[in-house]
């Protein structure tokens, strides 16, 4: 009895122990690694990276709580509500609040604004063109009413809304809602029966083609209404009170509307006309290959309008990716048959020569062995994969791996000297991964580190071996302090020592590869506020200068040019900052004004006259993914956003703000893509950019 009452009374004081001891994560309290983005408007979502993050937490960003979308262990993610201002991310939890990386809130869509409507006039069931600016290209973005009843918007672009006039509405004002942006009216528009032109079948096509214009109101005969293109008169051949057959006029060119006459004086505009001479197929690659494989198309006559081109075979269509005048992209779907290419632009099609054969589907089923050292040979079974080994684009962990040798259900590849990740496969645009990672055998190694001395947000420069490519698997701490990885190739990896740091070792960690330190002590020096050099010495207003010193706050930094209002400064880290020459600002000492107004001379600058001409100096993007916004600096460019034509790699990109030295644009839809971006001035001139790559975001 005795040996039982003790049994029982352990287990109980046991059971206590552990209900009653508080863990050490809730003492810790939460910690915020990193925000994704850290930037953006009412509606954005934000991720939230990092640990001890518990459902019984609250975000706040100053005085308004976020929402939260999705909760995973270590990622949440948030949505910022309208009314929300810039400010540090705040956890708050039971046992206080606990602050996270800075957040700066920028200004939503613009408001849509409808300048007028083409034709002015026209019956229920007539097709109508709304212009204007600050349009969505999305359909499903954009709300159109005619009084109480719903409009269908048959395509939509930033500038132009093609809707169908509703039954049954009243004449009035047609109200457009676009998503994130607001509503605006247009002006009135008379439901009627007028005349007007609402289609040309077909958009486009060769001179001397007969073409069919549909509207309502027409009346007369074939010799009473005059018909013109371009200012070239165009033959009548049919006349019906909601048809016209009309023939191009022989030395017709370019883009223009048909303008109809009647013979009581009336006239109307058709939708614009293309011109344009019967496209050209020379060739097609590659000639076999799974669904997904992208096709490229080269010929000439294709034009530059996506939207006008499409791509078959066999009777199925395939996914235009992209078009220019002598090249089209398209992508294979599945149940895509074999047969020829059919290409057709507007009205006019033509075929290649020989066929396009489809080719099994991309699939990766086993990889033999599944860890390695570097210049290993691995096998991937599967099927899709392509005969020619350099179609093939195998990475292990994000490193490209060479492919010695094809088959279409075997690879062999060479293990390339990077770190451990998942495998990939890629053919065409079709992707297929392993099942399990495969282990790169070789752990790092630091020969060299420079600075070795120097204070808070010093960037240290670590010089070695099996670092590899992706900054996202490297870890660096200095003396069990977490530091900021700035970049990292396969021997070399940037950081910066992060504030309250303290002398000691400098250890890098690589994914799964294993870790290394430095031969010796990194020494924290003392902050001291001061600044050391202005980068470049001189330029016009609208350049970006570097300012680099000691001593940084996080926020609050204005810097004060001769003649000019303080503008703010981006601080990159405690050791830089960036601000832009304002306009108006005048040659002489610059100066950085800090919180609580104290201020630091920084040297003089000189302002110069913007240049002559059109030039693209420099591309800083939020970030290099897809949809992010980028700012193009230079001189030359046109204030007024719709006059300059910007282009990546001839796709048009989406222009959302600009002055005379800055384009605000949104990176396009183009991931793992390297190009230049092209301004054309609208009256202006033009410029091109050094090379930029569009990188693909990655997986969660």
């Amino acid at each position: 009895m005795g040996r039982g009452w003790v049994w029982g009374f352990g287990w109980l004081l046991a059971a206590c122990l552990w209900t009653h001891a508080p863990s050490a994560q809730a003492q810790r309290g939460p910690v915020i690694e990193r925000i994704e983005p850290t930037t953006g408007a009412p509606g954005v979502q934000i991720s939230i990276i990092g640990r001890g993050l518990s459902p019984r937490n609250s975000i706040w960003l100053g005085n308004v709580e976020l929402p939260v979308v999705r909760r995973l262990p270590n990622r949440w993610t948030v949505q910022l509500p309208a009314g929300a201002q810039s400010g540090p991310l705040i956890i708050r939890t039971r046992l206080g609040d606990f602050q996270g990386p800075y957040f700066r809130v920028i200004a939503g869509r613009p408001a849509p604004v409808v300048t007028s409507i083409v034709p002015a006039s026209a019956p229920p069931g007539a097709e109508v063109t709304l212009v204007g600016q600050n349009f969505s290209p999305r359909l499903s973005d954009n709300i159109v009413f005619l009084g109480p009843r719903p409009a269908v918007v048959r395509s939509a672009t930033p500038t132009q809304l093609r809707v169908i006039v509703p039954q049954g509405a009243p004449s009035g004002s047609f109200v457009v809602r676009v998503a994130g942006a607001g509503e605006v009216q247009s002006p009135p528009f008379q439901v009627g029966v007028a005349l007007a032109i609402t289609a040309v079948e077909p958009a486009g096509g060769q001179p001397r083609a007969r073409i069919t214009l549909r509207g309502v109101g027409l009346v007369g005969t074939r010799r009473n209404v005059r018909v013109t293109y371009g200012g070239l008169p165009a033959g009548v051949h049919r006349i019906t009170p909601t048809e016209l057959v009309v023939q191009v006029p022989r030395r017709a060119t370019g883009v223009h509307p048909f303008v109809v006459t009647l013979p009581d004086g009336s006239s109307t505009s058709s939708p614009p006309f293309v011109v344009q001479r019967a496209p050209v197929v020379d060739d097609v690659t590659p000639r076999t290959g799974p669904p997904g494989t992208l096709l490229v198309i080269r010929g000439r006559h294709f034009g530059n309008d996506v939207r006008a081109v499409q791509v078959r075979i066999g009777g199925r269509p395939l996914r235009v990716r992209a078009v220019t005048d002598r090249e089209i992209r398209a992508e294979v779907l599945q149940g895509t048959p074999a047969g020829n290419v059919e290409v057709q632009v507007h009205a006019l099609t033509v075929a290649s020569r020989r066929p396009f054969e489809t080719a099994a589907t991309l699939a990766l089923s086993t990889v033999t062995p599944t860890s390695g050292a570097p210049g290993s040979i691995v096998t991937l079974r599967g099927s899709g994969f392509d005969p020619r080994p350099n179609q093939n684009v195998v990475t292990i962990g994000g490193a490209r791996a060479e492919v010695a040798t094809a088959a279409p259900t075997q690879l062999q590849v060479r293990v390339p000297d990077g770190p451990s990740g998942t495998i990939e496969v890629q053919v065409g645009t079709m992707r297929a991964h392993a099942n399990q990672p495969f282990v790169v055998t070789s752990p790092p190694a630091i020969l060299d580190f420079q600075p070795r001395t120097g204070p808070a947000g010093t960037l240290v420069t670590i010089r070695g071996r099996g670092f590899g490519n992706r900054p996202g698997l490297v870890r660096a701490e200095i003396a069990g302090l977490p530091m900021r990885v700035h970049s990292a190739s396969e021997g070399q990896v940037v950081v910066e020592v992060p504030g309250r740091a303290r002398s000691g070792r400098i250890a890098i960690t690589v994914g799964m590869r294993g870790g290394a330190g430095t031969p010796g002590d990194f020494q924290v020096e003392t902050t001291r506020r001061q600044v050391s050099a202005i980068t470049p010495p001189s330029g016009f207003a609208g350049t970006e200068i570097t300012i680099r010193g000691q001593g940084f706050p996080r926020r609050g930094i204005l810097v004060q040019f001769a003649g000019a209002t303080p503008v703010p400064a981006q601080r990159d880290n405690p050791v830089q900052i960036r601000a832009i020459v304002p306009q108006g600002a005048q040659s002489g000492p610059v100066t950085v004004l800090l919180p609580g107004g104290r201020s630091m001379p920084a040297g003089d600058f000189t302002v110069t006259a913007a240049p002559t001409g059109t030039a693209i100096t420099s591309v800083a993007p939020q970030c290099a993914y897809p949809r992010c916004n980028a700012v193009l600096r230079g001189h030359g460019f046109s204030p007024i956003a719709r006059r300059n034509r910007v282009t990546f790699g001839g796709q048009r990109v989406n222009v959302v703000s600009a002055t005379a030295t800055a384009i605000t644009i949104r990176l396009p839809e183009q991931p793992r893509v390297n190009a230049r971006f092209q301004v054309q001035v609208r009256g202006g001139g033009q410029a091109q950019s050094a090379p930029f790559m569009i990188l693909a975001r990655p997986r969660r």
